[in-house]
């Protein structure tokens, strides 16, 4: 088994018995949805060496999701981020970017 998936699940087996169960469900399988992803297209050992160019390569590659999927998405990877001790909040997808802009 990979070292990061031994890693996520410290993390995930509490998570998920506390709180709205089908939402925490949904979080972690796109978490992992992510770290496979990631794991498939760049080599990492440890959840802990994960950074803001894996999201923005992930970004890149998924730029056809539907913008509540990339939302969800970003939300997974907010609360693995957290896990990991991360203090900045991970890059959001261009098109939130831009929507931002053009509210503010």
């Amino acid at each position: 088994m990979r070292i990061w998936a031994e890693e996520i699940k410290k993390h995930t087996h509490d998570y998920v018995r506390r709180g709205g169960k089908k939402n925490r469900k949904k979080q972690v399988s796109l978490i992992i949805n992510f770290l496979e992803f990631t794991s498939s297209t760049e080599k990492f050992t440890s959840i802990h060496e994960l950074g803001r160019r894996h999201v923005i390569n992930f970004w890149k590659s998924h730029r056809d999701l539907p913008e509540k999927t990339a939302y969800d998405y970003w939300l997974a990877i907010c609360k693995l981020w957290e896990w990991i001790g991360k203090n900045e909040k991970p890059p959001k997808p261009n098109y939130f970017s831009i929507q931002e802009k053009e509210a503010g």
